[in-house]
């Protein structure tokens, strides 16, 4: 199973460095019904190749079509389309939304911004990108604590970037192979956590992050941050109670742990005893999973990474 690179900037960065010819278009406003927020990317190559997308595909063609005339002049172009707009209404665009596009070519220059974008993702930061909307030159400035995801003014476009969730699952369980195949499509990361021999293995969990380690040892060196999910599955006190204590004294975005009710009264006993607040404990989601009637694994996978999706874009 091969991870897809589900991130635009980062399918940029490789195929700039196949010395491709790309345009890289920017969402930068949307009013009304539009599918896709602002800071979407779409990449686009000299051949019409692409990834990403700027809208739910109503009007892509018509952007690639764009996005060619932009990597033949050189030229940066700011582009709306909307209902009332009669090249939209051509393109396909009637949800009843206004779309502002930034369509610009991905040179030398952006590409040593867009790497520097992306290592700060891999290494779990916060980055904020200035993009000049005449040009389309991108520099990186300081990051505030109370960062917008994006901003867009008479001095240009920014754009705070995050880094991708990281779900850690405690339990190589068969509802964790069904839930690592899901988690592919979303492009989040993920990683498998079980010291016991042949459950945490390369042939149950093909191109997964192993750890066969007990949870406690492996948080002592990774503590989970604010775009971490974790996800309790073995079912075992003594493997997801080291792992549910390390999430609740974290500020990690979701907290969910498998069991009936009664299994999580008995969990809750556990962790008060342990020294947790009755208001902290409120965080863990149990039974887990969005109640959907779930019963068989990769339906309960289905609820698991509903929820987690729930409560990230909620966060």
């Amino acid at each position: 199973m091969n991870k897809r690179t589900a991130n635009p900037l980062q399918l940029a960065q490789n195929w700039f460095e196949q010395e491709r010819k790309l345009a890289l278009v920017t969402v930068l406003s949307v009013w009304g019904s539009a599918p896709r927020p602002a800071g979407s990317h779409l990449i686009c190559d000299d051949q019409g190749n692409f990834e990403g997308s700027v809208s739910g595909g109503c009007i892509e063609a018509e952007v690639i079509a764009q996005a060619l005339d932009v990597l033949a002049t050189g030229q940066t172009r700011d582009l709306s389309f909307g209902i009332s707009d009669e090249t939209a209404w051509s393109a396909g665009l009637s949800c009843g939304g206004t779309i502002r596009l930034l369509i610009a070519p991905y040179d030398a220059a952006m590409h040593e911004m867009v790497t520097q974008i992306v290592q700060a993702q891999t290494q779990r930061q916060r980055v904020t990108s200035h993009t000049v909307l005449t040009n389309g030159h991108i520099s990186l400035i300081p990051t505030p604590d109370n960062a917008k995801i994006t901003q867009l003014d008479e001095t240009g476009f920014i754009q705070t970037y995050r880094p991708q969730p990281h779900i850690v699952v405690i339990g190589a369980v068969h509802i964790a192979q069904a839930l690592a195949q899901m988690v592919r499509i979303t492009g989040y990361d993920l990683s498998i956590h079980d010291p016991r021999s042949g459950f945490a293995t390369a042939e149950r969990f093909p191109s997964v992050k192993l750890h066969e380690t007990w949870p406690e040892e492996f948080f002592k060196t990774h503590q989970p941050d604010s775009f971490t999910a974790l996800v309790a599955l073995s079912h075992i006190p003594h493997l997801d109670d080291p792992a549910l204590s390390a999430a609740l004294n974290s500020d990690c975005f979701y907290i969910g742990a498998l069991g009936s009710r009664k299994t999580h009264a008995k969990r809750l006993d556990r962790l008060t005893a342990a020294g947790f607040e009755a208001t902290n404990l409120q965080r863990i989601h149990a039974p887990i999973g969005l109640a959907i009637s779930a019963q068989e694994p990769a339906e309960i996978a289905t609820a698991i990474l509903a929820e987690t999706i729930q409560a990230y874009r909620k966060a």
